[in-house]
């Protein structure tokens, strides 16, 4: 088990590229992330509970604004929304009453899961590498990027975050988050948009 940077290095050499070369294409990843603006995209959702069973598929949009508003609005089955603004956390259910929450990280761990998507964007994830190994697997078009926590029980309920991403293009495909009991949350991607004008209404705190 390697830190993200060296699985992929470790990938593209294997891919026949010298360690000069891959180095070159991992930091171009990290530059692209961190030159990301804004970001937005159709949005497939799935919630899968295993105890009690419980399984939800959504569907709605993404959107991200740097350094740190993200905005996920889910439409269908029922109207959802989760809205990030700095370390504020605001979610929204069925148009009722939102709920807010602090975005803390204690002891190097986040306190909530959508942290790790607003970090996929602001840097590949980068500044939680600490707290994972990764493997990294090529197929076709695409790089998985798995990571799993050095320590297990700091990381309850997470047990691992795959992220697919297009190569190379680094276009962000998925990003699921398994959890304990074979439950998990993915996130599907598509029609990407990335460094172009968001209306800034979507960012706006929902009123009470």
């Amino acid at each position: 088990m390697v830190s993200i940077c060296s699985a992929l290095a470790a990938l593209l050499v294997g891919l026949g590229l010298s360690t000069a070369h891959a180095d070159t294409n991992v930091d171009a990843f990290v530059a692209h992330q961190a030159a990301t603006q804004t970001f937005e995209a159709d949005l497939r959702q799935v919630f899968h509970w295993s105890f009690p069973r419980k399984h939800v598929e959504s569907l709605g949009y993404i959107r991200y604004q740097a350094p740190a508003f993200l905005a996920i609005v889910l439409t269908n089955p029922v109207s959802e929304l989760v809205l990030v603004r700095g370390d504020d956390l605001y979610i929204q259910r069925d148009k009722k009453a939102s709920a807010k929450y602090k975005l803390e990280v204690h002891n190097g761990k986040p306190t909530q899961n959508v942290q790790f998507l607003l970090s996929f964007f602001q840097s590949g994830c980068t500044n939680f590498v600490g707290l994972f190994d990764a493997t990294m697997t090529k197929t076709n078009d695409a790089v998985a990027v798995m990571l799993r926590p050095k320590h297990y029980a700091q990381m309850l309920p997470l047990r691992s975050v795959e992220n697919v991403i297009a190569w190379p293009s680094f276009d962000v495909r998925s990003m699921r988050m398994g959890l304990i009991w074979d439950s998990y949350i993915t996130y599907e991607f598509s029609n990407p948009r990335r460094n172009q004008p968001i209306d800034p209404a979507i960012f706006e705190v929902p009123k009470r």
